[in-house]
């Protein structure tokens, strides 16, 4: 029996079973469990690619390293990006190279795509500047969250991230010495999935299981697309359709040139990109330096009236389906690089939020006797040459340096079209 479910040859044997329970006397009961063997019989896990929703204001020297990057990693093939009408920069053009790429779907929005007008807020009135160019953010951030989640779900498609233009997805994997760091790190239950969750089809005999952190691929071995698909009889991904992934602070060090161009392609500056100049960060379970994680999202599982509704943030959207936004470091499979730049590149970009106090606050939490170096994403470059050439390659992410001053296209009146 077990050498049948191995070579996937129990087809005909289910098929029978229906027949069988048709013909017999068994109520509810037996209806059941011929909807269960028919759904174990049709549905095969086989995720191909991975949607993003990404809300953007002044990110125009990032934005090339981080489509190219999750374009690789993840894949990316869907995308929907909102521009934020505080932006002084376009990302138009930086878009339009991918226009060229079939595989690149890319959607641009206005406030006016996901029906969010800032007059209309009910803000309270006696707030200060600072504090209302920050409810505004997140009352835009929340509505677009909405609208884009069920827009991807509208469409078809099934895993959704929620992250910045500063953040990149990778996989969790163990490294050593790690237990020393982590030892005295309590991790709290593990999230209770709701009862009105939408379940997947049972899995096969002997498929069910838990996906094992210390056996993650390195970057550039497997798309998470791949593992996704290999892991979805296990929990958490067969058991939660949104999964909470910690977020690091990475930063510059005082690193040799050396450590910074390991494994960078030859004609590529590594000084140009975030994923190789930026590689050290401080306790990754320090919730003042990392804050909270980010979350990728099963939308083809969750009700359109959930995804609906009004988002809780970026950080938990459903509330009902989303672990908290702290999330055990030592037990996610997926985490998020969280790039923190030069003081001169912080500041230039216009948020109400930072300020040189802001910037020496965060700086101070990346160094310490539980802070690493951490070059998980380094492969990824390589890869992405290999898979579309040295010329393409460049051609998409070259002059990330000089992209912080295309300026000149007014985003709320231009961006409502489809790359």
């Amino acid at each position: 029996k077990i050498q049948e479910l191995r070579t996937n040859k129990g087809g005909e044997r289910k098929k029978k079973k229906i027949q069988e329970l048709r013909t017999n006397k068994g109520g509810e009961r037996k209806k059941k469990k011929i909807q269960e063997l028919r759904t174990s019989i049709t549905w095969q896990p086989n995720i191909t690619d991975i949607a993003a929703c990404l809300l953007v204001k002044d990110e125009n020297r990032r934005l090339p390293e981080w489509l190219a990057y999750h374009y690789t990693v993840l894949p990316l093939r869907h995308l929907v990006v909102a521009v934020d009408p505080g932006s002084s920069m376009s990302p138009l053009s930086i878009l339009q190279r991918w226009n060229n790429t079939s595989e690149m779907n890319i959607s641009v929005w206005s406030d006016r795509d996901y029906t969010f007008f800032p007059l209309d807020s009910k803000l309270p009135l006696d707030l200060s500047e600072t504090e209302l160019g920050i409810r505004i953010h997140r009352t835009r951030q929340n509505h677009f969250i909405s609208k884009c989640l069920s827009h991807h779900r509208d469409n078809g498609r099934q895993w959704v991230v929620l992250v910045d233009a500063d953040e990149y997805i990778l996989f969790n994997r163990h490294v050593k010495n790690e237990n020393r760091a982590l030892r005295h790190h309590a991790c709290e239950e593990d999230f209770k999935v709701m009862e009105t969750e939408q379940k997947l089809p049972m899995p096969p005999p002997y498929k069910q299981g838990t996906s094992d952190r210390r056996k993650l691929p390195v970057v550039g071995e497997k798309t998470i697309a791949q593992y996704l698909t290999d892991e979805a009889y296990n929990k958490p991904w067969y058991s939660q359709s949104c999964i909470t992934m910690p977020r690091i602070l990475v930063a510059e060090g005082d690193d040799e040139q050396d450590a910074i161009n390991k494994a960078v392609p030859i004609g590529f500056n590594a000084t140009h990109y975030e994923t190789m100049k930026y590689r050290h960060h401080g306790n990754v379970n320090g919730v003042e330096g990392n804050r909270w994680g980010k979350v990728i999202i099963d939308v083809r599982r969750i009700d359109k009236r959930i995804i609906g509704t009004r988002i809780s943030n970026v950080h938990r959207p459903i509330s009902s389906k989303c672990q908290k936004a702290r999330v055990c470091f030592k037990k996610a499979l997926l985490k998020v690089n969280h790039y923190l730049s030069s003081y001169d590149e912080y500041i230039q970009k216009s948020d109400v939020r930072r300020n040189e106090k802001e910037f020496q606050k965060k700086r101070s939490k990346l160094f310490g006797k539980l802070g690493r170096s951490d070059d998980d994403a380094r492969p990824w470059l390589q890869k992405f040459v290999d898979n579309i050439g040295i010329e393409s390659a460049h051609a998409l992410t070259t002059g990330l340096k000089d992209l912080s001053s295309d300026k000149g296209i007014n985003p709320l009146t231009t961006f409502n079209l489809n790359l």
